[in-house]
């Protein structure tokens, strides 16, 4: 997969979707993991797993107020028989080393859906160049991979799918586990690092 056939399977732009007092401290210091903030503000990354409430981690300038993961708690319900090789404390200690992004389309209605959380700001990058940044660091799920709601998906490590394992591996993943009776397409994009200020400046739409 190349630049240009990620972006006809994603579109244009992908969205990042965050709590809109986050934006200056993005401004100043990127797009950071939550786990990796964490670090930096002096918190264990372990207390805040699976949180029930949103969290403010701070430190000098650098702020960020995480979003409560309830649609991830949700699979307690479901007795996590929907993951496979992890607990829902493994799975939300990997969602926290991803930063989360959106095809356009799918990304302005998760915002629209988030506003009882607060005001949400929305970034647009440009899929291309981001691509072009981050090709080995990025994955494809057909899913929302932090909810767990209702009737949660199977998941595992293997639903993210690298970008570089190309269309069909992702599109067929889900078939050939016979989960799925028909192809997949994009859902959610993840990045496994940080955007530093410096690119993050080259990605914004």
């Amino acid at each position: 997969m190349d630049a240009d056939a990620f972006a006809r399977r994603v579109g244009d732009r992908l969205v990042h979707v965050t709590l809109a007092e986050n934006v200056a401290s993005i401004q100043r210091h990127g797009l950071l993991r939550s786990a990796r903030l964490a670090v930096a503000c002096g918190a264990d990354p372990e207390l805040i797993l699976l949180r029930s409430e949103a969290v403010l981690l701070s430190k000098g300038d650098l702020s960020a107020r995480l979003n409560h993961q309830r649609p991830m708690r949700a699979g307690r319900a479901q007795d996590s028989a929907f993951l496979d090789g992890h607990t829902l404390e493994s799975w939300a200690a990997q969602l926290d080393k991803r930063r989360f992004f959106w095809p356009d389309r799918r990304g302005q209605a998760f915002a629209a859906s988030l506003q009882d959380r607060g005001a949400q700001a929305v970034l647009e990058l440009d899929s291309r160049r981001f691509f072009e940044a981050f090709a080995d660091l990025i994955d494809l799920s057909p899913i929302n991979s932090g909810s767990a709601m209702r009737r949660a998906s199977p998941r595992g490590d293997w639903i993210y799918v690298p970008v570089m394992a190309g269309w069909e591996a992702f599109a067929t993943n889900r078939q050939e586990r016979g989960l799925t009776r028909t192809r997949d397409s994009v859902v959610e994009v993840s990045l496994r690092s940080d955007i530093s200020l410096n690119i993050l400046s080259r990605l914004l739409a």
